[in-house]
């Protein structure tokens, strides 16, 4: 039996995003008839048995892209791949409703090619509507995103991570229109920034954020390089020397951003 869920306002802030994530798998590709279903009240939520066939097979079918309209390919080229070899570790998606209609849609992020952000129309078919989002982020090689309500205006705003980019914040304007505010939130860096997870970690009633970072490049593809190791104070050491000695960016260090109110992030630790 599978069962359908939305979740009241009045639920707390962990219970509402675990409920949120349930919705993000349970609702991409739902019809509007699920909307009008026969809806039986719960603590905090509400539920609604689904009609499943009794014909077929368990498990998932592979929807062509043609079908469904989602076109979107991570490209990585082969010479960006040979000098920064961290790019390898690939990019990811988030899901969520970000123009209020109840239909779950997707974000794609890319390294050699733009982000897409794709509207659900319903009946498994999907619109690009990058460019009117304003979310393409071009010219970074995107790694992670998430949808989060950031700024609880109770819409879905748009977080982005890049390597050698650090975190990008977009607010939503609740049709899927996104305004970038990453300067007025005070997340700008340049780090190596990967995944990252939200939660009101000081019960103020805001989403603060932690990002793991890593290094933008690594110094195995500079084969130009070369070390010199010496004793200093009677510990073993090596000094960078060669063509790119010096202007390596340090490894800075994991990131958690308290969250200080009008969504204003300040870095807490490092």
């Amino acid at each position: 039996m599978i069962f359908a869920l939305t979740y009241s306002r009045s639920v707390s802030g962990p219970l509402r995003l675990l409920l949120l994530a349930l919705l993000s798998l349970v609702s991409i590709g739902f019809t509007p008839s699920v909307a009008q279903s026969n809806w039986q009240p719960g603590a905090g939520c509400r539920w609604s048995e689904l009609a499943v066939p009794r014909n077929g097979r368990s498990g998932f079918r592979l929807l062509n892209s043609s079908d469904t309209g989602i076109l979107f390919t991570n490209f990585l080229a082969d010479d960006h791949s040979l000098t920064n070899r961290n790019l390898l570790s690939g990019s990811g998606v988030t899901a969520g409703d970000v123009d209020g209609d109840g239909l779950v849609d997707l974000y794609f992020c890319g390294l050699d090619n733009n982000n897409r952000l794709y509207r659900n129309r319903g009946n498994w078919k999907f619109e690009d509507v990058t460019a009117s989002g304003g979310v393409a982020c071009s010219n970074q090689y995107s790694t992670n995103a998430v949808f989060a309500d950031v700024d609880g205006d109770g819409v879905l705003d748009l977080l982005v991570n890049a390597l050698g980019g650090g975190t990008r914040l977009f607010l939503n304007d609740g049709k899927g229109h996104f305004r970038e505010s990453t300067d007025q939130a005070g997340l700008r860096s340049k780090t190596g920034s990967m995944s990252m997870a939200l939660a009101d970690v000081d019960g103020n009633g805001t989403l603060d954020l932690y990002v793991a970072n890593f290094r933008p490049d690594t110094i195995k593809d500079e084969p130009l390089t070369k070390f010199h190791g010496q004793i200093v104070n009677g510990r073993r050491g090596k000094r960078q020397l060669g063509q790119f000695a010096g202007i390596h960016q340090p490894f800075l260090g994991h990131a958690f951003w308290r969250c200080v109110g009008a969504w204003r992030a300040r870095r807490v630790v490092s």
